[in-house]
C-alpha cells in the first residue's frame, strides 16, 4: 500500500513537472513578426581535411547587451554556450530570452561555401605525399598552398576580405626553412611564417624544408574584413609621371622634326641621284669625245705631213700659179684642199666642243687645256685663212710665190708647234679618270636608298611617338586614380556587412572567418583507457531530473 501510494506521488510530480516545462514553451514564443534581427558579430569556424577540402563548417554568434535575441539561420544543430538559456527555432528563426551581458551560441551549418578554395599539397623528396604519411618521415620536403575564389560563395567575402595564412614549422624538425613572400617570427620552438593575402587576390604559396621525424601544427587561415588607415601622399610619384609626359611630349616634337629633316634629306638625295644619272650620261658623250679627239690627232699628223709637202712643193708651184694647177699638185702629193678645208673645220668645231667641257677638269689642268684649245683654234684658223689666202693669191697673181713659198714655211714650222700641243692635249684626255663618275652614282643611288628607309623608320617613329604622347597625356591622373583604387583594396570598406548565415541578418557588425586544418602528427602509442559509459535514454534523463530511479 505504501509503495503504490509513492509511486503515485511520483506520477504527480512527473506530470506537474511535465506542465510547467509546456507552460513556460508558450510563453517564451514572441511575435516574431514584429522584431527586428538583432545584432550581432559571426565568427565563421572551418575543419579543413589534409589536403585542404573542408569538412564541417559552423558558426558562433555572439550578442551583447540583448535580453530578447532574434537570429536567423538553417542549421543541423545548435548549441548556447554562454547560458542554459533555451534556443527556441521556428523555420530558419531562432530565439533566445536571457539576462546575460553577452551570450554566444554556436550554429553547425547544413550547407556552407566558404569564400576561397584552398589546396594543399605537399611533395617529400619530389613525391606527392599524403599529410598523414608524412607524419614522422625524413628528407626535402614541399609545401604548396593554393588559394582561389570559390565561385559558389557569396562574392563581397572574397573581395572585400582579406586572408591571413599563419604556419608554424618546428625548428627540431625542420631546417634551412625557405619560404618567399612570408614575414618570418620566432614563435618559442617554432618558425612561423605568415602571409596576407589582399582582397580579391588569388595565388599559391610554397614553403620548402628539410624535414627530420617531421611533424607541425595545424595551419591556420583568418578571413577579415580590411579598414587600415593607410595614407599616401602621391604628389611626388603623379609629380614625376608629369614630367614623363613632358619628356614624352619633347620626344615628339623632336621625332617631328627629325620625319621633316629626313624627308628633305629624302628629296635632296633624289635629286642627287638624278645629277649624278645625269653627269653619268654627260661622261658617255665625253669619252665618244675622247674617241673623237684621238681622230683629231690623226687628222693633225696629216695635216702636219701636208703643210710640209706644201712647203717642199712650192717650187713646183712656181711653173703652175693657178689655184687649180695648185690643187692639182697637191692632189697629187695625197692632200685633196677640199677635203682639207672640211676637215679643218670639222676640227675646229671638236676643240669648241672639247673647250665647252673643260668644267670637267681640276684648276691646273683646266688652265693648260684652255691656252692648249685655244692655241690649236688659232692655228686651225689660221690654216683655213691660209688655203684661203693661196687659193686667192694663186689667182690673183703669181708673182706672190716667193711670199707663198715663205708663207708656206712658215706654216710648217708654226704647225708642227701646233700639233705638238695638240696631241699633248689628246693623251691628257685619255688619261682622264671617269670610272669615279660611275662612282658617284653609285653612291647616290645607295644614298638614295638609304635615305628613302630613314624616312619611313623617321615616319614610324613619329607615329609612335604621337600614341605615345597621347596615352601619357593625363598620365597623372590616371595614375593617381589607380592609386587610389589600389588603396581602396589596402585600406577594406566601411560598406554594409554581409551575414555569412542568412540574408536576413540585416544588423550584423563583423564576420570573421577562423580555418584550420588538422596537424601532422603521429598517432599515440598508448591511447588511455576509456571508462565505459552507459548511455542513458531520453525517458531515463526525464525522470532522473526530476529525482525519479
Amino acid at each position: 500500500m505504501y509503495r503504490k501510494n509513492r509511486t503515485g506521488k511520483k506520477l504527480r510530480m512527473l506530470t506537474a513537472g511535465l506542465l510547467i516545462l509546456l507552460l513556460a514553451d508558450v510563453a517564451a514564443v514572441p511575435a516574431f513578426a514584429d522584431q527586428q534581427p538583432s545584432p550581432k558579430d559571426e565568427v565563421v569556424y572551418a575543419d579543413l581535411g589534409g589536403d585542404g577540402h573542408m569538412e564541417q563548417i559552423y558558426v558562433v554568434n555572439i550578442f551583447e547587451g540583448q535580453k530578447s535575441i532574434l537570429d536567423y539561420g538553417t542549421y543541423e544543430r545548435v548549441r548556447n554556450m554562454t547560458s542554459t538559456d533555451k534556443i527556441r527555432e521556428k523555420g530558419d528563426q531562432l530565439l533566445i530570452d536571457t539576462d546575460q551581458e553577452m551570450l554566444y551560441y554556436q550554429g553547425n551549418l547544413k550547407k556552407g561555401s566558404l569564400p576561397w578554395n584552398i589546396a594543399l599539397k605537399y611533395t617529400l623528396d619530389g613525391r606527392e605525399i599524403s599529410p598523414k604519411e608524412l607524419a614522422g618521415k625524413n628528407g626535402e620536403m614541399k609545401l604548396e598552398i593554393a588559394i582561389s575564389e570559390n565561385p559558389q560563395a557569396e562574392k563581397s567575402f572574397f573581395n572585400q576580405y582579406a586572408l591571413q595564412i599563419t604556419a608554424a614549422f618546428p625548428t627540431d624538425k625542420c631546417e634551412n626553412i625557405r619560404a618567399q613572400g612570408a614575414t618570418e617570427a620566432n614563435a618559442g620552438a617554432n618558425k612561423q611564417l605568415t602571409w596576407t593575402l589582399l582582397p580579391g587576390t588569388e595565388k599559391t604559396l610554397q614553403v620548402e624544408t628539410e624535414v627530420k621525424d617531421f611533424e607541425m601544427e595545424s595551419i591556420s587561415f583568418n578571413g577579415i574584413q580590411l579598414n587600415m588607415d593607410v595614407d599616401v601622399d602621391s604628389s611626388e610619384m603623379t609629380k614625376k609621371f608629369g614630367q614623363l609626359s613632358a619628356a614624352v611630349k619633347a620626344i615628339d616634337h623632336g621625332a617631328k622634326a627629325m620625319d621633316k629633316g629626313a624627308g628633305e634629306l629624302k628629296s635632296g638625295a633624289k635629286k642627287l641621284k638624278k645629277g649624278s644619272d645625269d653627269l653619268e650620261n654627260n661622261v658617255k658623250t665625253i669619252s665618244k669625245q675622247v674617241k673623237q679627239a684621238g681622230k683629231l690627232g690623226s687628222a693633225s699628223s696629216e695635216i702636219k705631213g701636208a703643210v710640209s709637202a706644201l712647203d717642199q712643193g712650192v717650187e713646183k708651184i712656181k711653173s703652175s700659179v693657178s689655184y687649180d694647177a695648185y690643187k692639182k699638185v697637191m692632189a697629187e702629193n695625197g692632200l685633196n684642199i677640199d677635203q682639207l678645208k672640211q676637215q679643218n673645220a670639222q676640227m675646229l668645231e671638236l676643240l669648241n666642243q672639247l673647250k665647252a667641257q673643260a668644267g670637267m677638269l681640276n684648276e691646273p689642268q683646266k688652265s693648260q687645256y684652255l691656252a692648249q684649245i685655244s692655241q690649236g683654234q688659232k692655228l686651225i684658223q689660221g690654216n683655213i685663212a691660209a688655203i684661203q689666202a693661196t687659193e686667192t693669191y694663186l689667182n690673183s697673181t703669181a708673182a706672190g710665190i716667193t711670199e707663198a713659198q715663205n708663207g708656206a714655211a712658215a706654216l710648217a714650222e708654226n704647225y708642227q708647234t701646233f700639233d705638238q700641243q695638240l696631241q699633248g692635249a689628246v693623251n691628257q684626255l685619255k688619261e682622264l679618270d671617269l670610272s669615279q663618275i660611275s662612282k658617284l652614282t653609285q653612291g647616290a643611288e645607295a644614298l638614295s636608298d638609304g635615305t628613302g628607309k630613314l624616312k619611313s623608320g623617321s615616319s614610324a617613329l613619329a607615329q609612335g611617338t604621337a600614341s605615345l604622347t597621347s596615352k601619357t597625356s593625363g598620365i597623372s591622373g590616371q595614375v593617381e586614380e589607380q592609386i587610389n583604387d589600389m588603396l581602396e583594396g589596402i585600406r577594406g570598406t566601411d560598406g554594409e556587412v554581409t551575414s555569412f548565415v542568412s540574408e536576413k541578418n540585416t544588423n550584423v557588425r563583423s564576420v570573421q572567418f577562423v580555418i584550420k586544418n588538422g596537424p601532422i602528427e603521429l598517432p599515440d602509442k598508448d591511447p588511455p583507457a576509456e571508462s565505459p559509459v552507459q548511455k542513458q535514454s531520453w525517458w531515463q534523463k526525464l525522470l532522473s531530473l526530476f529525482g525519479i530511479d
